[in-house]
């Protein structure tokens, strides 16, 4: 019976502070600021807008009343924008690899981005397959009669 005892007083020992704990009062008036205390002001000014930017010159973060400095214009650099670069057009047929099928050695090709495996003397898409070499790469003619060397991949 003595422990059931001890246990109940510090279980109500426990309970007694916590509630007087929640009755102390938190900080009162005095840890305010006094009313007339002055406002705060802006640590530094803003930058003057800049006219090209595609966002407003307001500032959100300033009210309207407050004054606002003319912007000093500062004379514009005189560079011109590098000329462009004209767009590369990808071949679009290239060798995929090589690979022997039946004992034969065939290319894959891809044209426009659709990968074909074709032997010499065989035909896709205009493209006809000349030779193929495993170090020299694959031939092929196209549909315009211009003879084409695709290289062999470098991996």
């Amino acid at each position: 019976m003595r422990p059931r005892l001890i246990a109940s007083l510090g279980g109500l020992a426990v309970v007694v502070a916590v509630l007087l704990l929640l009755r102390e009062p938190g900080p009162g008036a005095a840890a305010r600021p006094p009313e007339d205390a002055e406002p705060r002001r802006p640590a530094a000014p803003a930058p003057p807008a800049d006219p090209d930017l595609p966002w407003p010159a307001r500032d959100p973060f300033r009210y309207a009343e407050e004054r606002r400095e003319a912007p000093v214009s500062a004379p514009r650099p005189s560079v011109a924008p590098p000329p462009a670069m004209p767009a590369a057009t990808p071949n679009p047929v290239r060798l995929v690899g090589l690979v022997r099928k039946g004992g034969a050695l065939k290319a894959a090709v891809s044209m426009w981005g659709e990968t074909v495996v074709l032997g010499a003397g065989e035909e896709s898409r205009g493209y006809k397959v000349l030779s193929i070499d495993d170090e020299g790469g694959v031939r092929l003619r196209g549909p315009d009669g211009s003879e084409l060397t695709l290289p062999p991949s470098s991996f």
